[in-house]
């Protein structure tokens, strides 16, 4: 991680007739010790948010010009100092057409990885705390919320500059406020956010794809590859980063294999270059073929386990389950249970005890 620019402008309105009054940073702070943990407790905190929006810019560009001016500051055309500034301004424009109530900071970082360039926006709240001075006395101070952030984007310029329209489709992130409607209109309107993808779609296709692919192997080695894929794109979404399909064959491609006659014995063959290649695959079954994806997190976790449940029960088993310990019967509609873990198995004795 290189943080190369990371600067904040503080707005406030604390009664709903005013305009909204910003205080804005001249210079962005020297990158060092406590600066760059700042931003990576801010980073961090937003990557662990699971619900998060993916979309492009507007093309609207008299009404949301924030693409205007990052485009002017990677010509350098404009420093991000002023960038940060142009974009302060216009966010209280967006405030001031509601009468809500505001006091917080937006940060502005620009971060340069290995392969990606990104500008980051962050709203941070503070809240106050008491201490107790040298000379012993109770004073107040102010302390940030860096590690609970509700409202914030990244914007992937790489993914922007690369003229690639899978990869613009969804160059910016959005964190919504859940909650703070206005807050949050404003701060999509300053972003000039548009197209949301339905991430839950895409995710269904890809992991209809990921079914098709492993039909033509044994069951044991069907589901292991499941869960495979699924763990990897449990990983990416954790680091906060998509799933690039030619990055994942290769992972498919490397992995240790069982075969169906080893299965029952766990013994590992390393076969992996007997499966086809995914990456290929998946562009032969999909007419719109998208290098990455962002997968939704719960439709993950359903493709490799069946779950349920309403007032009096829950239930949640390995889908590898069925048709093996755990038997469906649709004309009763009834479940058949074997092999009970042992933990389930002491606690259901107990009970019965104490009846």
């Amino acid at each position: 991680m290189a943080l190369l620019n990371f600067i904040a402008h503080r707005i406030q309105r604390l009664e709903p007739n005013n305009a909204a009054t910003i205080y804005l940073r001249d210079a962005c702070w020297i990158t060092e010790g406590k600066i760059e943990e700042c931003f990576r407790e801010l980073k961090v905190s937003v990557i662990k948010r699971f619900t998060k929006d993916y979309g492009r810019f507007s093309d609207d560009l008299g009404s949301h010009p924030l693409s205007s001016w990052i485009k002017d500051f990677t010509e350098e055309k404009m420093g991000f100092e002023s960038f940060s500034k142009k974009a302060m301004a216009h966010f209280k424009v967006e405030i001031d057409k509601n009468e809500t109530l505001i006091d917080g900071f937006l940060f502005f970082a620009h971060e340069q990885l290995e392969s990606d360039e990104l500008i980051h926006l962050f709203f941070v709240q503070h809240n106050t705390a008491q201490f107790i001075d040298g000379n012993l006395d109770i004073n107040e101070t102010f302390y940030l919320e860096t590690s609970s952030i509700n409202l914030a984007a990244k914007i992937n310029i790489s993914d922007w500059q690369s003229g690639d329209i899978h990869r613009c489709a969804n160059l910016l992130t959005l964190l919504r406020w859940r909650g703070e409607k206005e807050i949050t209109e404003a701060f999509t309107h300053l972003i000039g956010f548009a197209d949301k993808i339905d991430l839950g779609a895409e995710t269904d296709v890809f992991l209809d794809t990921v079914s098709d692919y492993t039909k033509s192997l044994p069951e044991a080695e069907a589901f292991q590859t499941k869960k495979y894929v699924v763990d990897y794109c449990l990983e990416q979404n954790k680091a906060g980063k998509p799933v690039v399909i030619a990055e994942l064959a290769t992972q498919l491609k490397d992995k240790p294999r069982t075969s169906a006659i080893n299965a029952e014995t766990n013994a590992e063959t390393n076969a992996g270059a007997d499966l086809p290649d995914f990456a290929k695959f998946v562009a032969e079954q999909k007419s719109t073929y998208k290098p990455e994806l962002i997968p939704d997190k719960s439709k993950l976790n359903q493709f490799v386990r069946i779950s349920g449940r309403d007032q009096k029960l829950s239930m949640s088993f390995s889908s590898s389950c069925l048709g093996d310990t755990i038997v469906y019967d649709p004309v009763t509609d009834s479940l058949t249970i074997s092999n009970i873990p042992s933990g389930l198995k002491a606690r259901l004795a107990k009970h019965l005890k104490g009846n």
